[in-house]
């Protein structure tokens, strides 16, 4: 992709966008992990160019800001977006962009923001942040009719800001709610919500719908292929769906997309510390690279 019209990059990144043939994110969040993701385009031996788009982890943002992910203002997230953007610019590579719940009544000024920054998709999830993952489907998450209305503001938002095509990863977090106590959350009404949820959001404009499996049970891998059935393969999931999910074996199953979310972020974090363990504990080797 040679241009770096942010709507030629939404095109390009929506075109990568194939049930069974998935775009795969390693999530971002700052320029030195994407300077060290984007790095893998000019290392393969067989001159293959395996990172194709990018995408930000709001996460991971939150993080180096010292903050939990819900507490991230808009205002820092769009820094963080602001430093990467000019290098996926450079690169002629598409940015997605994690902009949570669009930060409530903000959202059609956040997707405006974005889309100026060189964004040219985002998520955008449907659980309220305040709300917590414990109230039920009612308590926690958006209505339906108010989510689908605030995913059509955000992309005429887009539209009007240069970017028609801009590449909505519409979020569904139903899986990610707390059971509540007289146990009519069970998997059977998750998944009904689920398809429900996502049904809405494709017609409302939506090239995907990401469904985070969260830390309750995840999402099996029989409700991920009912949703890849109902939702004609226009679905996005984590890595780690399910356990022992791979790649090859999610594109099997239809899906569109996968990202990590923050575990780059998690992992790097990882081998810091094994690495100031080996210098302050292990006897003060120098550790290798």
């Amino acid at each position: 992709m040679a241009s770096t019209n942010a709507n030629d990059a939404a095109k390009a990144l929506k075109a990568l966008h194939v049930s069974k043939s998935p775009i795969v994110f390693t999530n971002v969040w700052d320029v030195a992990s994407f300077d060290t993701v984007l790095s893998l385009n000019d290392g393969a031996a067989d001159g293959s160019k395996p990172v194709k788009a990018v995408a930000t982890a709001s996460w991971a943002v939150a993080a180096t800001e010292g903050v939990a992910d819900e507490d991230l203002s808009w205002e820092q997230n769009l820094a963080a977006i602001s430093r990467v953007a000019p290098r996926c610019r450079a690169a002629g590579l598409p940015l997605s962009s994690d902009l949570q719940d669009g930060y409530g009544a903000r959202i059609e000024e956040v997707v405006t923001a974005a889309v100026r920054a060189g964004v040219s998709g985002a998520n955008i999830e449907d659980s309220i942040p305040a709300a917590g993952f414990g109230k039920g489907i009612a308590g926690s998450l958006y209505p339906l009719d108010e989510q689908v209305r605030r995913l059509r503001a955000a992309l005429k938002s887009a539209a009007d800001a240069g970017c028609p095509d801009f590449v909505l990863n519409a979020r569904c977090d139903v899986f990610c709610l707390d059971d509540v106590e007289d146990g009519s959350l069970d998997d059977a009404t998750r998944l009904r919500e689920a398809v429900a949820r996502g049904k809405a959001f494709l017609e409302a404009g939506a090239t995907t719908v990401f469904y985070w499996g969260g830390g309750r049970a995840g999402l099996s891998r029989e409700s991920l292929q009912t949703l890849v059935k109902e939702l004609d393969g226009r679905v996005a999931v984590l890595l780690s769906t399910y356990p022992g999910a791979t790649v090859p074996e999610l594109a099997d199953l239809g899906v569109a997309r996968i990202s990590i979310g923050p575990t780059l972020f998690r992992v790097a974090k990882a081998a810091m510390l094994r690495a100031a363990k080996e210098i302050l504990v292990d006897g003060g080797k120098m550790p290798k690279i």
